[in-house]
């Protein structure tokens, strides 16, 4: 079920639920109306969102450009519902092509629907945020008005649907809920939980319940701690609607030193020519170069550490027993591979079927079995493409100068900081003390996961240009070689300390469709979110379960987000161009800016910045 419809502040209390029977008038009497265009563009969004995770992309542009097409033919164009869909087309349109114009031309879309248009959690990339408030900034903020809502026709006889719109972003997990009741009436306002997409809230009020009689109410939209966001109208002074149509209430130079570093001599009567340097430095035969840098490259792939995440909840139905079966077999897994095929999970699992609570209720090593995917579960989460950074390597290098102006050298890039910050239950703990400690923990530490050691080997070219008596050279040329690279990703979402798959601060007890006769979760159709295995059922024991969701969500900090790293390698080849001041004769400076091609587990751009002291003989 999902979490209790907020009581309204000023300390007003929810009324009672609207009887069984009347609802059942309301259906007889035909006046519960069938799905609109909104819960169409609603559904081919969740159904575009599965095919990008199931990196099915062209399927789900197909899908999303469906969805807008006959929105738009239902006279939604610019209905703020569609926000979710061009933002999540941009989204898939950059990972796709990498054409920044078509997903900008896409995100200037989502944000003319609604300006506060946020991108769902698999693309919330660095990238695809800083293209999200560009397209931002080429519209008009909107007004200041908290929710933005039109009051509803009201016909006799009729449903009356109340769509409201909040006028900023809404964090996930938020809810919005309508409080009304009958215009002049004393008694307690009535508390619906409102359907919420995007930033837009609706929710249908039969004719059933109205009965015709003038409407008082108004909005609060909360997050996922029950706390107020934004509201439009309070008990004090409500909005009101009428059979009528009344509404009211609511409320330059040049340097003189030469090239050298020196003044340049002008013989008589010659204005232009300069004199030769007459320095007697000579290009080194040996190098020694210590060098220490950063980079920056292209991210795509998947992330290294973290597997695809799991977004369950109440009205999600992407949660299932494959899911139940992928959480168990990673978390029992730890750091080693997950299992190939069924048999192997199934035996797996049965290792540790000894410890209470580890098999979902209702569930048994065999249908546990029969639904374990390796493919699926094996999927790490994509990263969506973008430019990311390689914090910082050191790279020692030996050169011989086999020519007048040519050298060759041998060099090792060693990454010695990958920026990874990835926090999961701990993968070398004894399962039952695992489970104990992490994952059945209201607040587990977790457990920092760092990528192997990443490193690289290769040759290097380069020609030196002027003169061979300078002290400061520029040069050019390439490099090939062999190793690894790893690129910072954050990743848009919170660690995963209890090792269930699912972002801490979404963490959710239980998954599945909402019951739209009293908009709580639909018990004979819930699934329960590994190891919150008794989160269905009803009294005291679902309870248990589900405050121990809460409580991880609750004790998971803002800043709490996760980075990982894309693996790029194990071949690489590229440019590379800088320059080498030899300061005194064993002794110089070097700075170098490498641009490379890593493939081909994972192709990708690196671009190198390295700089240091340089030994020469």
């Amino acid at each position: 079920m999902p979490r209790p419809i907020p009581t309204a502040p000023s300390r007003v209390t929810l009324a009672r639920l609207i009887a069984v029977a009347a609802l059942a008038a309301g259906l007889a009497s035909g006046t519960v109306e069938a799905a609109g265009p909104r819960d169409e563009v609603r559904s081919a969004f969740t159904s575009a969102k599965n095919q990008f995770n199931d990196l099915d992309l062209d399927a789900a542009m197909a899908t999303l450009d469906g969805a807008v097409a006959r929105a738009a033919g239902a006279g939604l164009a610019n209905d703020p519902s569609l926000a979710p869909v061009h933002a999540l087309r941009g989204g898939i349109i950059f990972s796709n092509s990498g054409n920044r114009a078509q997903a900008l031309a896409a995100f200037k879309q989502a944000v003319q629907a609604d300006y506060n248009v946020t991108l769902p959690i698999e693309l919330r990339s660095p990238e695809l945020q800083k293209l999200l408030e560009e397209a931002r900034r080429s519209v008009q903020r909107p007004g200041n008005d908290p929710i933005v809502h039109t009051p509803p026709a009201f016909a006799n006889g009729a449903d009356l649907e109340f769509v409201a719109q909040a006028n900023v972003q809404l964090p996930d997990n938020a809810q919005m809920v309508l409080y009304w009741r009958a215009a002049g009436s004393s008694g307690e306002f009535n508390g619906e939980l409102m359907d919420l997409f995007g930033n837009v809230g609706s929710f249908n009020l039969s004719a059933a319940r109205h009965a015709n009689n003038s409407i008082e109410y108004f909005f609060y939209a909360f997050d996922a701690n029950n706390k107020q966001l934004v509201n439009r109208g309070d008990k004090e002074r409500p909005l009101k609607v009428s059979p009528t149509g009344e509404t009211v209430g609511g409320g330059g130079g040049t340097s003189p030193k030469g090239p050298g570093g020196e003044e340049d001599e002008k013989p008589p009567g010659d204005t232009g020519r300069k004199k030769p340097h007459t320095g007697k430095t000579k290009m080194p035969r040996v190098f020694l170069n210590f060098g220490v840098g950063t980079g920056a490259g292209i991210a795509r792939g998947s992330a290294e550490l973290t597997y695809q995440q799991f977004t369950p909840g109440a009205g999600s139905t992407t949660y299932n027993a494959r899911e139940q079966a992928c959480a168990i077999e990673r978390w029992y897994a730890g750091n080693g591979r997950i299992a190939g095929d069924q048999l192997q999970f199934q035996q797996n699992i049965t290792d540790v079927t000894a410890i209470p609570g580890v098999l979902p209720l209702g569930t048994t090593v065999q249908s546990l079995s029969a639904a374990y995917d390796p493919g699926y579960c094996g999927q790490h989460h994509p990263v969506t493409t973008g430019f990311a950074s390689a914090p910082l390597h050191i790279a020692p290098e030996v050169g011989v100068r086999v020519a007048r102006n040519f050298v060759i050298a041998a060099y090792a890039r060693l990454q010695v900081v990958s920026g990874s910050k990835v926090f999961t239950e701990d993968p070398v703990a004894k399962p039952n003390e695992s489970f104990a400690l992490d994952v059945r923990s209201g607040n587990p530490s977790g457990f920092r996961r760092k990528p192997p050691f990443s490193w690289g080997v290769g040759v290097k070219f380069k020609y030196f240009f002027l003169p061979e008596d300078r002290k400061f050279r520029l040069f050019a040329g390439g490099f090939a070689g062999y190793g690894s690279a790893r690129l910072r990703v954050n990743m848009g979402f919170s660690n995963d300390r209890n090792g269930n798959s699912v972002p801490d601060a979404i963490e959710s007890p239980f998954s599945g469709p909402i019951n739209p006769a009293n908009n709580k979760i639909d018990v004979a159709n819930c699934v329960a979110v590994w190891p919150y295995n008794g989160s269905c059922q009803l009294g005291t024991a679902g309870e248990t379960d589900q405050n121990l969701a809460r409580s991880v969500a609750l004790n998971t900090k803002a800043t709490d987000t996760r980075i990982d790293t894309v693996k790029i390698g194990p071949g690489f080849v590229g440019a590379l161009f800088g320059f080498h001041y030899q300061i005194i004769k064993h002794f110089g400076l070097y700075g170098e800016i490498d641009i490379g091609a890593w493939f081909p587990s994972t192709t990708s751009a690196l671009f190198d910045l390295t700089i240091g002291p340089s030994v020469t003989f």
